[in-house]
């Protein structure tokens, strides 16, 4: 369930995200819509990668040594670890960023703040630290802006520390929309089907601009077919882990 729980967080943060960009009200419920029509759909306003792509415990009770046991890359961990650190991976990482130039990324959970910075090559970018204050409680914000991509590392979306509840979720997510325009979110469906490509919804009422928003970048409001970035770096192999 904690697997499905944080996808689930990630559709209300985006939700609130749309409401936000496209000047509309946010209904209680809105996420689940999101979370079942657009989270990460082919053509959709969001997608999501990890760092280390092989899950950290695969059932919960067999240790790595014996998962991977005979793959000399993978065992011990730290092997593995280190190959995605220096080798393929986090040069995958920033050739896709590069590449793409998105609005925004949110790198989450401050355990792997070091591998995030090392990953998308932000040694040398200033670091701007924000608070963020939605309840009761204060949350940070670690903001690293460069060529019109804004990196943001946020808490988990679990344990005490993290943003966990509703209204954390949805102020995250009107705050990152604030730095968004209605073509960002060009491939929801309802979205050309009423004059000025507002949604046609029971629930919609106008909202007032956001302010306090990140700055913008150069992600194209129009999805074009581009060359794959992979091309550029023949001669230069990721390596692959096969599964046992």
């Amino acid at each position: 369930m904690g697997k499905w729980l944080n996808h689930q967080r990630i559709a209300r943060i985006m939700a609130a995200a749309r409401a936000q960009a496209l000047g509309i009200g946010l209904d209680d419920n809105d996420w689940k819509a999101y979370y079942r029509d657009e989270l990460y759909t082919p053509d959709g306003a969001e997608f999501k990668l990890n760092l280390f792509p092989l899950p950290v415990m695969l059932d919960g009770l067999t240790p790595w040594s014996k998962v991977f046991r005979g793959q000399s890359e993978l065992v011990p961990k730290d092997r593995y670890l280190d190959l995605c650190r220096h080798g393929g991976r986090f040069r995958f990482l920033r050739t896709l960023c590069a590449h793409w130039r998105p609005k925004l990324v949110i790198c989450i959970g401050y355990r792997q703040a070091d591998d995030f910075v090392r990953a998308f090559g932000l040694e040398q970018v200033a670091c701007e630290e924000r608070q963020f204050q939605p309840a009761d409680q204060v949350r940070l914000l670690h903001a690293y802006e460069r060529d019109g991509t804004t990196w943001i590392l946020c808490p988990a979306l679990a344990g005490s520390a993290g943003l966990t509840s509703d209204v954390q979720l949805s102020a995250f997510g009107k705050l990152l929309g604030a730095s968004l325009a209605p073509s960002d979110f060009d491939s929801w469906p309802a979205a050309a089907s009423v004059p000025g490509g507002l949604p046609a919804s029971q629930t919609a009422r106008l909202a007032g601009s956001a302010s306090g928003g990140f700055p913008s970048g150069g992600y194209p409001a129009q999805r074009k077919h581009h060359p794959d970035p992979r091309d550029a770096r023949q001669g230069r192999s990721d390596f692959v882990p096969q599964g046992v």
